[in-house]
Formats: C-alpha cells, structure tokens, sequence
C-alpha cells in the first residue's frame, strides 16, 4: 500500500500522520512506504526543509518553532478537527540527550523542552497514537518520565522501549528510544515494537554493510553524492591507508601516525575513542552513524577496504534512505541531515505496528484501513534511480 511520490488524492480510511522535527525525512519516508498519508511536517532548519521538499512535494512543509507554533493554528491550517489524526510522530533534536554530548550538556538548553513541549500538541490534536523516537539516554530523564505521565492523563496507554534498528533491517547498529502511545486504551493494549510482528518481519532480515554497499552498483557514476574525497593531507592520507582493512583500528598505527591526543584518552579512560579512524567491517552493520559521519577522525567511518571515509551516498543507503533519495545543502549539511535521520524502515515498521493496531481497535466501527506488509522491498533488493543535484562544496570537510 506504498503511496507515490506526489500522490495527493484522500481517502476517508487512509490513516494520517503530521511529522514534527522532521528533518530530511525519514520517518515521511517510511511512514509513506507503510501507506500513512503525511499531512504536513514542521522543521525549523531551512536546508532539511528543502530536501524534505524535494522528496515529498506532496505535504505541507512549515518553518515554525514548536515553541511558537500555537497547536490549534496547526490545526486549523489542515482543516482537521480534533481526534481526526490518526499519528502524530515528534523525533526532538536528541544532541543534548546523547552520550557524545554528556559531559558538556546543558541543562538550560531551550532544546530540552521541546519534548514535553510535543505532548500541548498532543492535547489540541487528539491523534490516535502518538510515536516519539529519540536516543535510549532520554528515557530515565526527568523530563521523559513527566512527558510519559501526561500523556498518560490525557487519556492514552504508553510504551516505550529501547530497540536497535538493525534489528528491522537497518544496515546499522543504531539503538534507539521509542514510545508508542495509543488513545483510549491501557498500557497493555499498546502494541510493542517487535521484529518478529507478521507486518515487520518480511523485511526485518539482519543486513550488512556488504549487503548495502551491493546496491551501489545501480548508482550512476555521476552521482553527486557518491564522489569520494580523495585529497585528504598527507599525514592523514598516510594514516588512513596504515588501517587494517575490514574493521581496523587505529591502535594498529605505527607510533609517527599516532595522534597526541588519542594516546592520552587510552591513558586516561582504557580505551579512548576507539571507533576514530577505524574501518567498517563487511559481514557486520555499520555503527551509529552521526551527525559528522563521513569524517574519518569522527568515527569507524573508514570504507571496509578503500583508503577513505564513506560517501555520502553510502551513508545515507547505511540509514536506509532510498538510493534515489534528493539531499540538498553541501557536505557538511547533508551528512548532518543522514546522522540526525530516523532510518526509513525503522519509521516503516513502527507505521505498520502502530496502524495495524489502531486498524483492530476500531474494527467494529468506523476506522483505518489495514496496512499492508509488502510495501518497499528490502534494502538489498531496491531499485535505483539516483537523481542529482548541484556540485557540492567540499571545502568544510
């Protein structure tokens, strides 16, 4: 029940769904590939927004702060009345959240609010479920904790658990917060997000960076987003090409390739950033991809064999974009974009769970229709039809 790109046409039994924090698009694209009609999304960064455009010209994008955006304005520009929603999914900016940032977080940050912020929309929209993702240090924060409480007072069942999207095919080891909340039930009858329910497993097959680098071979040598660097500096050119391949470390480099600081990390904790300047290995999933994940000293983002980092098409197929995804904005941007994204069959599955459930529910009245579990193939068997973009300005990498 996959819905084109740049469908438009309503159905009365379609369900629907309004995409906050949305990026450049991960959850719109799995959720569509689930047959969820997305509505509208709302993102504050004017580059993600373009590319979130370029790919799902069909949806009302919208440039406000949540902390502005008055919920019943939203509303009322989507002409819905309250309760008419079926899923309202909220994926905040997770920085100050993450472990990468914790020992600099910033309790006073704005973005921390944005969380509990999401549940005033929940009350004026009414939605049938609501889906928030985040990372699994969130869920024993206080805000996290009152965030589930009222959501809880406004009449819905909540779960929420830790998953890791290679676990629904996700060609990467990305362990995530989910919280699945459904209206009008207990907490029991939420369902839970499982790799084994008879929607998601069809293409929930483990898959690894051999599997997803296989499909870069319907990608057009012109790709834009495919172009490796080559003119790293002649010491990390040395370095790089001084990695063991298919999962080296840097702890196998000579004492002269070394970097200072690296060694006082070792010294200091036992193992330092290990993952910096490390390979991805074949036959395993690629680790969590972040917001600099095409740098080499950012993490294991070294390609299995070749002496360089990953593309940025690689790392978006890692995220489980499609091929022929659009990213707009230059390298810096888009490998931002792809970090902060919710891989797409992750966004499928939870669509799949999430309407099937509610598909149940309202099975003796008026409801949605049922999803369907064969929508977009697994990512080792895609079709590719890359498009292409103006040159990128390589100069910030």
């Amino acid at each position: 029940m996959s819905v084109p790109r740049g469908a438009t046409a309503q159905s009365a039994n379609q369900p629907t769904a309004i995409d906050l924090f949305s990026g450049a698009g991960g959850v719109t694209t799995g959720f569509k590939d689930a047959g969820v009609r997305v509505l509208a999304a709302v993102d504050t960064d004017p580059v993600s927004r373009k590319t979130y455009s370029a790919n799902n010209p069909e949806v009302e994008v919208l440039a406000d702060d949540l902390f502005r955006l008055v919920p019943s304005t939203l509303l009322n520009r989507l002409n819905l009345r309250k309760g008419d929603l079926t899923i309202l999914t909220a994926c905040a900016p997770c920085q100050t959240f993450s472990s990468l940032s914790a020992k600099n977080r910033r309790s006073r940050d704005p973005r921390n609010k944005l969380v509990e912020r999401v549940v005033d929309f929940v009350e004026v929209l009414k939605p049938r479920a609501v889906v928030m993702e985040n990372v699994p240090l969130l869920a024993a924060q206080r805000r996290f904790l009152t965030t589930v409480r009222r959501v809880r007072k406004l009449g819905y069942g909540v779960r929420h658990a830790i998953v890791d999207a290679a676990d629904f095919g996700v060609p990467q080891r990305r362990r995530r917060l989910v919280l699945i909340a459904l209206r009008g039930v207990r907490d029991e009858a939420v369902p839970l997000l499982t790799s084994d329910h008879p929607l998601v497993a069809p293409f929930a097959s483990r898959q690894t960076v051999r599997d997803a680098f296989a499909t870069l071979k319907a990608i057009p040598a012109d790709d834009r987003l495919h172009r490796p660097r080559t003119n790293y500096p002649e010491l990390v050119a040395r370095r790089i090409a001084a990695i063991p391949p298919d999962g080296g470390s840097r702890y196998t480099l000579p004492a002269d390739l070394q970097l200072k600081c690296h060694k006082k990390l070792v010294k200091t904790d036992g193992h330092g950033s290990g993952n910096v300047y490390g390979r991805m290995k074949w036959d395993d999933v690629a680790p969590t991809l972040t917001t600099r994940c095409t740098t080499p000293a950012c993490g294991r983002y070294l390609h299995p064999e070749k002496n360089r980092a990953i593309t940025l098409r690689e790392a978006a197929i890692l995220q489980a974009f499609p091929a022929d995804y659009h990213f707009e904005g230059g390298v810096m941007s888009i490998q931002a974009q792809i970090g902060n994204a919710v891989p797409p069959l992750l966004a499928r599955a939870v669509a799949l769970i999430v309407t099937d459930a509610i598909a149940k529910l309202h099975s003796h009245g008026p409801g949605i229709s049922r999803p369907e579990a064969s929508c977009r193939p697994s990512i080792s068997t895609r079709s590719f039809a890359v498009s292409r973009g103006p040159t990128l300005d390589r100069s910030r990498v």
